[in-house]
Order: structure tokens, then C-alpha cells, then sequence
């Protein structure tokens, strides 16, 4: 899932598993260890994908960011895609008139 027409990017399927650790309401702790594709931070919360119901939905947990200990994400080509996310923020974005390139 990546960017498109201002929708929200996610990180590439190959780029490893994040794994998230956080407090559940009854206190104990748990962690979650997803493909990256299926964890964002969005509005204050982490979501993310516990999986589908019966009728093939997708599954989201939101967790308020206070709850979450801390997220760890396994990349293995971090550097490709920050270039790759530079290059689409150049095409967009005329930064040559601004003097930014």
C-alpha cells in the first residue's frame, strides 16, 4: 500500500516486521509483531491489523499512543525508501524555483 492521490503511506511488505508493545486496559502488557504494511501512527493512536473477520474485513486494533511502551520496526532497505519517498516529494513539489534542490 503506498501513497497515492494524498492517501496515507505505508511502508512496503519487504521492508520487515514491526513489532508493538503495549498495555491493554486490564494492565498487562502485550506485543503484537505484524508486517510492517499493517502498523501506522495516525491521530494519536497506533493501529493496527489484528487480521479479518468472517466476511474478509480487515481487523484494525487502534491504541492510544499513552498505552504503547514502544514500537520496533525490522527494515532492510530503509535508505531505498527514503530516496524513493525524496523523489516523489521532488516530482510534486517544484523545489528547483524555490531554491531548495
Amino acid at each position: 500500500m503506498s501513497e497515492s492521490n494524498g492517501d496515507l503511506d505505508m511502508p512496503d511488505p519487504e521492508l520487515g516486521k514491526a513489532t508493538i508493545v503495549f498495555e491493554r486496559p486490564d494492565g498487562e502488557t502485550e506485543h503484537a509483531t505484524v508486517d510492517n504494511e499493517y502498523i501506522i501512527y495516525f491521530q494519536d493512536h497506533w493501529q493496527v491489523k489484528y487480521g479479518e473477520d468472517d466476511e474478509g474485513n480487515d481487523v484494525v486494533r487502534r491504541i492510544p499512543k499513552e498505552r504503547v511502551h514502544y514500537v520496533e520496526r525490522s527494515v532492510e532497505e530503509f535508505q531505498d525508501r527514503i530516496d524513493a519517498l525524496l523523489d516523489r516529494a521532488k516530482d510534486r513539489f517544484d523545489f528547483e524555483s524555490l531554491g531548495l534542490d
